[in-house]
């Protein structure tokens, strides 16, 4: 039994104006922000979907979100959410104790609503909502597994799943396959562990699986959030850090980051690119999000949906650059103020080295001879 992972706390310090951190409850439900943002996060602006809502908002799309559930009362969300299902108590999955499926399914699909100016990537999708965790958080052996296959005998058109495990069983494997034999995007989210004693963070499946879409985050600065090895299976980088959503009530926003919100931006590109383009299948379209990423293999939304329009007035205006990975300029020794400097100057370099490394070796495993 795995521990559903606590929203990261910020990698950069909330700068003023940003809503609170999603908290993490060990009692009660978390209750709503009373922050509500002034305008979009940097993560929403890098993304860039209003640049290609004039061709899709996702609307006929459906993605399901496997994860704490989600709350039909969220901001946004009022009669987005189907009933869904609770894979480890019964009944139903669209209420949300801890708020992160809430958080992942208004990042994809909230409408706009009057006195706040969020809004999800893909706001006109609808969400099924599919709990995997018990009351304290934990998931049990057997709820990814059940939890795909109620997914995928829903119908949905993309599969959300945020978490992963480091050690799947067949019945995971079989649920994954059978969800791509039934041409859904599967998008996972690589491991949000951190190494330990200089030991490699073991990869978590489905994101390791070859038909599935895997997602590591990205900071505001251009560098990974996660260190993804080539094993990780990694194919994709999205804003995994300060991104602004909603909890399970209230208008307020809260932060949210980590590998998950980063598939979170995926999935909802892959409902837009679905939308679009229906008669693309589960493989085209994971390969058109991958193929068209900009910089070191990062999410670009304007360019997997909008580049091959009908014809250039079918293409809406590029409001502003895509992503665009910084690569850090070398510093001279002579002018390297401490050691400390170089070495984290290093490290980080390193780190997004070591990304791209396992994004060109996951996209060689799955598509490329």
């Amino acid at each position: 039994m795995s521990i559903l992972a606590a929203t990261p706390a910020p990698a950069r310090a909330a700068a003023d104006g940003d809503p609170p951190a999603l908290p993490r409850v060990s009692s009660g439900c978390v209750g709503p922000s009373s922050t509500v943002a002034a305008g979009p996060s940097w993560a929403f602006r890098r993304v860039g979907p209003a640049d290609v809502w004039p061709l899709t908002r996702g609307a006929g799309v459906t993605v399901a979100v496997l994860d704490s559930g989600v709350s039909a009362k969220g901001s946004g969300l009022a009669g987005v959410v189907d009933r869904g299902t609770d894979v480890v108590g019964g009944g139903r999955g669209d209420t949300d104790c801890f708020g992160r499926g809430t958080a992942l399914a208004a990042l994809i699909a909230a409408r706009p609503v009057e006195g706040s100016l969020f809004a999800g990537i893909a706001p006109e999708t609808r969400v099924l909502p599919v709990r995997i965790v018990d009351g304290k958080g934990r998931i049990p052996p057997s709820a990814m597994a059940k939890a795909v296959t109620a997914a995928t005998a829903a119908g949905v058109d993309v599969i959300l799943v945020g978490v992963g495990s480091p050690a799947p069983d067949a019945a995971l494997r079989a649920a994954v396959h059978a969800a791509v034999a039934k041409d859904i995007v599967v998008v996972a989210a690589v491991s949000d562990d951190k190494p330990k004693d200089n030991r490699p963070v073991p990869p978590w499946y489905p994101a390791t699986d070859p038909d599935v879409l895997a997602v590591g985050g990205i900071a505001e600065s251009g560098l990974p959030t996660e260190v993804a090895s080539p094993e990780s299976g990694l194919d994709l980088l999205a804003p995994g850090d300060q991104a602004y959503s909603v909890g399970p009530s209230g208008k307020g926003n809260y932060l949210v980051g980590g590998p998950a919100v980063a598939a979170a931006h995926v999935a909802a590109a892959a409902a837009l690119v679905r939308a679009y383009k229906p008669e693309l299948g589960q493989a085209e379209v994971r390969r058109r999000l991958a193929g068209t990423a900009a910089g070191a293999g990062a999410l670009d939304v304007y360019a997997a949906v909008a580049e091959e329009a009908a014809s250039a007035a079918d293409v809406p205006a590029r409001a502003a650059p895509r992503f665009v990975v910084p690569r850090p300029e070398p510093v001279p020794p002579e002018k390297t103020i401490a050691g400390a400097v170089a070495a984290g100057t290093a490290l980080a370099t390193g780190i997004a080295a070591l990304t791209v490394t396992a994004i060109r070796r996951g996209r060689r495993r799955r598509w490329r001879p």
